[in-house]
């Protein structure tokens, strides 16, 4: 009887290790309020978020501006000459606007060179219809109330500290492009400090960026001592690989400045949509956000900044109750190869204690690989068949669900019972123990090709090590202390247990395969512990009810609802050159809102893809009654001046004739486009993939309006090209515009984000000659 209560408090045990693993990475709020070194007020904070996020506000729009000169109040009270940066900004991506940036500089008492504190996040939210509270409104909240705090206390602080707001984040980086190549202060940043938000909470993640080595930067960071540190190499090393950059990159990009940012990415159904509300945001992640910044902006506001700069890199991740640890990327060979070493010493003194055998040991690695495969096969399989069941979850652009929690709890307890049931089947007959040595082989071969191919990883090694002990103490002892086992499984649990979870929040829940692959490959290294439960089939039939339990919450949560609001779309295109209207959608359930617009048999007239994160295209188009839809005003200037055997130069004013919020151009992408200007801006030539050369689709340029400004392109073409130039002038006011009876969304609907929505669009073509 005590050695099952001594099996079941172990298992209790596991379970509070990762629970643990999970909720101890963020500070509480009331916790963070009460221990926090400046007095940084969460109740502030709120206010300013409440404040700022009251409204969509996308670049050019009212509320836009409203933003804006509410941050401004908000520093000059504090007492800082504030100034705004406007100015036309063309990006490498084709992308060009005016943002309007807020900045400011409190002086240090003895600033030295290139050794300025930059803080910096972005003001507006993402276009049209999210209010933009976690992003960034947190991030602008935690800013002006640490500043409040910093200044209130009289920190001192021997470097110049400038805050930068940037604007347009949202549509391109332009504002921090236009502060990196116009702004006389960008030559003297040392460091940037970013806040970002990709969800509406959880955890911040800290991702460093650096041209050059980390050693120096994390060192300092450690050094800094944030209360709650989030940080790994292996984050940053799967950022590099996402299609996502930041503010923050653009500066060192373009000028070698390396930067800390801080990005809390959880609940990513709110993200750019209209649920991104300070109702929704999470207080732990926001207190989490300041944990950060109270705790950095007093170190790296007194230490050399151009001290940071190292040609090494280091290993880095935290670990509860510790901190952060690193070493140098050096040690990552050594230490792989000593595990090698470890490990077969302790085969061979398994094999002569007889303990187990050279073919057990064989044996088990063939059985755990056929393990991985099946469970990951078996995960792949059932996420499709989910994603069959339920095919309104198409209309979720980001791939992770509102349920998407229950989803990857569902299929975790899944692959436990799987891998449970399989360790049942393949051992009834003989003694698992001598299967233990299997996963730790797996788990030095995926160690080496981490440490070729992906070294942020490295650290992986030292759950490994640990196990390595639990192996040893089977290979001399059979049956160690159950008690001892589960300490050793520790760091295997705090370190990788989260995991799990990450890469399906982070990158959908099509990453749910690799949540069954880590978790099978978790449960290799508590072998030594499950070694001791014979009856494996009571844990996998406990699994696989736990397992039903959460798809079946999936299930009654999958519904949208008021909570869970279905994202839908509507547009009117008003093809000027035929005089003909048509309703557009890109959804592919239509619903109350705009199903009496179309027919099931309808089908895509036009095929255009309107600059968004996801590519869409129209799903139906539906003919529609005419409106008295004003479009631009067009004039073709041929440049006689210039003579050139092989190029002539045109110039294009596109003038809008309503209050527009965007304008897109396309051409054939056959065509290639020399010396392209737009009011006067160029991108540097010499980089190699210009946006207006060798593209891959039709589309040119994206305009995103202020003010009813005259678009005015200048450019260059070959001789003998003939160039049709479609001309897409888009406003998102087609829910109130009086020409349109729209029916308004229930509340259990909302804006599908991420795409041109609830717009009026006028297309024309300009046809250019070159003959």
């Amino acid at each position: 009887m005590k050695n099952v209560i001594s099996k079941i408090g172990v298992l209790i045990a596991i379970f509070v290790l990762v629970f643990v693993s999970f909720y101890s990475l963020t500070p509480k709020p009331n916790d963070f309020a009460k221990h926090n070194n400046l007095g940084f007020s969460l109740e502030n904070a709120n206010k300013h978020i409440k404040n700022i996020s009251k409204k969509p506000h996308s670049i050019g729009t009212k509320a836009h501006s409203e933003v804006r000169n509410y941050i401004v109040q908000e520093l000059q009270k504090m007492g800082l000459q504030v100034q705004t940066q406007k100015g036309y900004n063309l990006n490498k991506e084709g992308v060009f606007t005016a943002p309007e940036n807020i900045i400011t500089k409190i002086k240090g008492s003895n600033p030295q060179p290139k050794s300025d504190l930059m803080v910096m996040t972005h003001y507006d939210s993402a276009v049209h219809s999210s209010f933009g509270a976690s992003d960034a409104g947190s991030g602008v909240a935690t800013i002006l109330e640490t500043l409040r705090a910093f200044l209130e206390k009289e920190t001192k602080h021997t470097n110049n500290i400038i805050v930068c707001f940037t604007d347009a984040e949202e549509i391109g980086l332009n504002g921090a492009d236009l502060f990196v190549k116009g702004h006389p202060w960008a030559n003297e940043v040392g460091l940037v400090l970013n806040f970002e938000a990709r969800g509406s909470g959880g955890p911040s993640n800290t991702i460093l960026e650096a041209n050059s080595g980390n050693q120096n930067l994390i060192n300092a960071f450690a050094k800094a001592k944030p209360a709650y540190p989030v940080a790994t190499s292996l984050m940053y090393s799967v950022y590099k690989k996402l299609p996502n950059d930041t503010d923050a990159t653009v500066l060192r990009e373009e000028k070698n400045i390396p930067s800390f940012f801080f990005a809390f990415i959880d609940d990513h159904f709110d993200y750019h949509t209209a649920n991104d509300t300070f109702e929704n945001l999470d207080q732990n992640s926001l207190a989490h956000q300041a944990s950060y910044l109270t705790a950095l902006l007093p170190y790296f506001s007194n230490i050399n900044l151009t001290d940071l700069t190292s040609e090494k890199d280091n290993v880095y991740f935290n670990f509860l109750g510790i901190g952060m640890l690193s070493y140098s990327n050096s040690l990552i060979f050594p230490l792989v190869i000593l595990a090698w070493v470890i490990f077969i010493a302790i085969s061979v003194y398994g094999f002569r204690k007889k303990t187990f055998t050279p073919f057990s040991l064989v044996k088990g690695v063939a059985w755990y690989i056929l393990i991985l495969i099946i469970t990951s096969l078996a995960t792949y399989f059932l996420y499709q068949l989910v994603y069959q069941c339920y095919p309104e979850y198409i209309e979720n652009q980001n791939g992770f669900t509102s349920n998407g929690h229950q989803y990857i709890a569902a299929f975790v307890a899944f692959t436990l019972a799987l891998t449970f049931l399989f360790y049942q089947l393949i051992y009834k007959t003989e003694k698992p123990i001598k299967s233990i040595g299997a996963p730790i082989f797996i788990w030095l071969v995926i160690n080496t090709v981490i440490a070729f191919v992906f070294k942020g990883a490295a650290y992986f090694i030292w759950p490994v090590f640990f196990a390595l002990i639990g192996y040893f103490l089977v290979a001399k002892q059979n049956t160690p202390k159950l008690w001892l086992l589960l300490l050793l499984s520790i760091p295997a649990l705090f370190l990788l247990a989260p995991l799990v979870q990450f890469f399906p929040v982070g990158l959908g829940l099509k990453m749910l395969v690799i949540s069954s692959f880590f978790t099978v490959l978790i449960v290799g290294l508590l072998m030594p512990i499950f070694s001791f439960y014979k009856k494996k089939h009571i844990l996998s039939l406990f699994f696989f009810l736990i397992a039903l339990g959460f798809f079946v919450t999936a299930h009654i949560n999958a519904d949208f609802s008021k909570s869970n609001p279905k994202p839908n779309s509507l547009l009117y295109l008003l093809d000027v050159d035929q005089n003909k209207a048509w309703w557009a959608t890109h959804d592919y359930q239509l619903d109350s809102f705009n199903k009496d617009f179309f027919a099931e048999d309808n089908k895509v007239v036009d095929s255009v893809v309107f600059d968004s994160k996801y590519h869409l295209q129209f799903t139906k188009q539906n003919k529609a009654p005419l409106k008295p839809i004003k479009h631009a005003s067009v004039i073709v200037e041929k440049d006689t001046s210039v003579t050139d055997l092989v190029f002539q130069q045109f110039e294009v004013k596109i003038a809008p004739q309503r209050k527009i919020n965007r304008i897109e151009l396309f051409a054939d992408a056959q065509i290639d486009f020399y010396n392209f200007e737009v009011n006067g801006k160029t991108i540097d030539s010499t980089n190699s993939n210009l946006f207006y050369q060798h593209r891959k689709n039709d589309k040119l340029l994206t305009y995103y309006a202020i003010d009813k400004d005259t678009l005015r392109l200048k450019f260059q073409l070959k001789n003998g090209v003939r160039l049709p130039l479609k001309i897409y002038e888009s406003s998102n006011n087609l829910l109130t515009n009086r020409n349109f009876k729209i029916p308004k969304r229930t509340k259990a609907m909302m804006p599908k984000p991420f795409i041109l929505n609830d717009a009026i669009i006028t297309k024309q073509t300009l046809t250019i000659n070159t003959d």
